[in-house]
Order: structure tokens, then sequence, then C-alpha cells
């Protein structure tokens, strides 16, 4: 990636009332007590729901209230698994059940689950395939505050990005600190980070500045993109990014867009926001299909081919509800989602060539 070069410029202060507006916000759904472990029995069994589950062909199943229009969603993501959690430890150390409090955020390399949990400060590892839960590392003391995001590189390596502390922290698979990225002048409020695997380069959007810095391996920065206003290529709040076919996919708090920059940062096209309130988060699979979080009613909105498509989910517990979606991550025909207030990871399968995809 080489966006235009940005190491030594200094970006205007944002209006603090926004910044202000969206911390108490957001941070009012932060403020939720720890939860008591369910049984093992119930850990990681589908939820219960307030509508009758049917049998899809292929034997998942499927829980009509997720659909809340009869639309191109349903035939694109089918709810699959919940996890609430799993056994931890062995027989020399004993097992433990462990079950989630408060995930805020999600990545996934293969059959494991990564998962910040806020109301643990942990990030665990899942194994979907042996149903067991490791403690990768505690993150009390080492975050300034609550992590915004998590990115898993192929390596197992993992970047975190703490906000409160400006900065994104990059750790080795064992939770060895490897390497801090920040900058005084132009990293504030890191919202979102993702890596460019070939290059090396690491990408972090910025909720202050509302542009996408990029760094080299070393930590430093090297380019930006982006900009705060209203123009294309500008945002407005920015709260979540996502690499994807087209570039990067970007939703701020204000705009009513959606917007994709280029590899070398410059725009390229947009998508309308309308039907999204308030974006939370974002994911792309490989078939060009964007997945968009709403706060304002815990719905997952689908957009392809530039249009919205339709949407899934509603407010509640059950197989397929959300409440408060924190984080999104596509891997392998997949979607994963950060219920974080219903204590729990949903993962829902996104069906190859369904409607607004590239085939």
């Amino acid at each position: 990636m080489s966006l235009r070069s940005s190491a030594n410029r200094r970006f205007p202060l944002i209006v603090l009332a926004v910044v202000l507006a969206d911390t108490l916000l957001l941070g009012g759904c932060s403020l939720l007590g720890k939860k008591q472990p369910a049984p093992a029995s119930q850990i990681n069994a589908p939820a219960a729901s307030s509508s009758p589950a049917t049998a899809s062909s292929d034997g998942v199943l499927v829980n009509p209230s997720v659909f809340t229009r009869q639309d191109d969603a349903s035939q694109i993501l089918v709810p699959l698994e919940i996890i609430r959690g799993g056994p931890q430890g062995n027989a020399l150390t004993g097992v433990r059940y462990m079950q989630f409090i408060r995930p805020v955020a999600v990545s996934v390399r293969g059959n494991d689950v990564f998962v910040i949990d806020a109301g643990q400060d942990i990030l665990f590892k899942y194994n979907r395939i042996m149903g067991s839960l490791e403690v990768v590392m505690s993150l009390r003391g080492v975050l300034a505050g609550e992590a915004t995001d998590l990115y898993v590189a192929r390596d197992l390596s993992f970047y975190i990005a703490d906000p409160m502390g400006s900065r994104v922290l990059q750790f080795d698979r064992h939770g060895r600190l490897i390497r801090t990225y920040s900058n005084t002048l132009n990293l504030a409020r890191p919202v979102a980070v993702s890596v460019d695997e070939a290059s090396g380069r690491v990408l972090v959007a910025d909720g202050v500045y509302d542009h996408i810095l990029a760094f080299d391996s070393f930590g430093n920065l090297v380019a930006s993109g982006g900009g705060r206003g209203s123009d294309a290529g500008q945002f407005l709040n920015i709260t979540a990014m996502a690499a994807g076919v087209d570039g990067y996919y970007v939703t701020a708090r204000f705009g009513q867009r959606i917007q994709v920059l280029a590899e070398d940062g410059k725009y390229r096209y947009s998508m309308p926001q309308g039907d999204v309130t308030f974006p939370t988060a974002i994911a792309v699979d490989n078939e060009g299909r964007v997945y968009v979080s709403d706060f304002s009613d815990n719905t997952i909105k689908i957009y392809g081919e530039g249009r919205l498509l339709g949407r899934v989910g509603m407010t509640g517990s059950g197989l397929g509800d959300f409440r408060y979606i924190t984080d999104l991550w596509f891997d392998e025909g997949q979607l994963y989602v950060a219920d974080s207030l219903n204590g729990r990871v949903q993962v829902l399968r996104v069906m190859s060539g369904a409607a607004g995809g590239r085939n």
C-alpha cells in the first residue's frame, strides 16, 4: 500500500462534542456487571429463542426471527453456532469451565477463534474442533483501557487497538510484546487495525483525526489516507474498517455512507448507509458482499453490487438475535459476530453464490 506521505503532518482537532457524545453512548453499554458462569451443560449449546427453530435442508437450525425482512438476506446468512466459552486447563492443572462475560473483539484463523473479553480483561483462544478454551494472555495492566479491535496474523501474532493508550500493540503468539505502533501527532484514538501481510504494513483507523494511517513493519508511520470532512474519501467519526476485495472499507458515525479506499489510499466509491444509523463493525466476504452491524436496532445489514440486500437479526438473546455487536470477522465462508451484551460469539454461514456476490 502506498498511501500519501503523512509522517510529519498534524491534523486538525475534531469537535470534542462529537467524540464525547459517542464515547458516552458506547461507554454506557460497557457498564455491565459480570454474569455468573453457566453450568457446563449450557455452554455453547444453541440458545433458546422466542420463535421456534426449523431445520434447513442441510440440518442447520434456522430461527425464523432472524430474518426481519423477506429479502435476499435470508439466502445469504444462516445461523450456525453459538460460542459462550468452554473447558480450560488439563488433567494436571485441573479443568474448569469458563464463560465469556463481555466479548468485544473477535479474529479467526482456521479452527481457532480469538476473543477479547473486556469483562475479564482476557484474550481467549477457542478451538472449534476440540471445543476447548485457552487463555492466551491477561490484558489487565497491559492496555490503558478497553480494546476496540483485534487482528490475528497468519503467523498467529496479534495486534490489539488500545484507544485510551493511543496505540496499537503487537504480540507474538505467546503474548510477548513485539512492537508498539503510535504517533503523537497523528494517532489519538485507534478504533480498527488491519495488516497487509504481503507488505507487512499495519493499517490503523483513527476515530479522532478520521484518517487511515499506514505503519511499516518496524513501527514507522509512512503514509495516510482519508481525513476529516464530508467530501468523497473523507470521514466524520470513523467507527470501523475492514480489508476486502476492493481495498479498505470504512464506516463512520456521520456522513451516511460506507466508503472504500484503494490500496494507494485514494477514494474508490461509496455505498449508501442510510439504513444504518450507528455502524459499529464491518466485514467483507470473498465474493465482495459487505456486512455492517447497526447498534441502533441490533441487526447486520448486508450490501452487494452497490445496494442494500437486506438485514438479519433483531434485539434478543435467541439464535440469530443480538445485543450490541462490537466486532465482525469473515473467515472461510463464515461470519463471526461478537455479540457483546449476550456474552457470546455467534457464527453464521455465508452461502456461496448467493445474491449480491461476485461469482
